[in-house]
């Protein structure tokens, strides 16, 4: 008989790994191909915020433009120095001269108003870039003056109407006038309840005060 060869072996017996195991080395693999990726990702919530932050600033912005991009101010300044111009001259102009007066008197105060807010710095300082914009922005207080200027000079054309009437006529067109951009500027600061209330029934006292010094004044 030979004898069995020492170093032979029996059949190769392969394991075959489990459906268990499988899924686990799958999951484990997984894991870590999101560890190793995932800080390079965007998370929603950051996502979310970074968008947010620019249209909310974006949104303050435009509402702050839109509520200061007018400002009133001088509007209803001019019309009431206009308003006191007229009461001032009193019956005694032509409506010729209360319209020159009108015109001459506002584009003084523009100018006043230009230098005062100059010599404030209020736009810049002494440039001509500033001086530019205190011109426009000031403009309002010679424009003011236009419309009852108008007013009078128109009455001076018609033969029925009396010096007095023209200079009434230039009064009322001032004080409506003042009544227009008082409640222009009351819309633009958007006031609401009692402020509203209090700053609407102040340009109407206003508007009272300077016909009241019409009548004072009578001449």
């Amino acid at each position: 008989m030979s004898q069995a060869d020492p170093e032979s072996t029996g059949p190769e017996v392969r394991v075959e790994p489990s459906a268990a195991q499988l899924t686990s080395t799958g999951l484990s693999q997984a894991a870590e191909a999101i560890t190793a990726t995932g800080s390079d990702l965007p998370t929603a919530s950051s996502g979310a915020s970074d968008s947010a932050e620019p249209d909310s600033a974006a949104g303050t912005s435009t509402d702050t433009e839109t509520r200061h991009s007018h400002d009133y101010t001088s509007a209803v300044y001019g019309s009431v120095l206009a308003a006191t111009v007229v009461v001032s001259a009193g019956d005694l102009r032509s409506p010729a001269a209360l319209s020159s007066l009108l015109v001459v008197s506002g584009i003084v105060f523009w100018l006043a108003h230009v230098y005062a807010a100059t010599v404030a710095g209020r736009h810049g300082g002494w440039h001509m870039g500033s001086i530019r914009t205190s011109m426009r922005h000031e403009w309002p207080v010679a424009f003011a003056a236009i419309p009852p200027a108008i007013a009078a000079a128109i009455c001076g054309w018609i033969p029925a109407v009396s010096v007095a009437d023209g200079v009434w006529a230039a009064l009322v067109v001032a004080i409506g006038e003042q009544q227009l951009w008082g409640y222009a500027a009351v819309r633009n600061a958007r006031l609401t309840g009692p402020a509203l209330t209090a700053t609407v029934l102040l340009n109407v006292v206003m508007g009272f005060i300077i016909i009241g010094l019409k009548f004072a004044v009578g001449h």
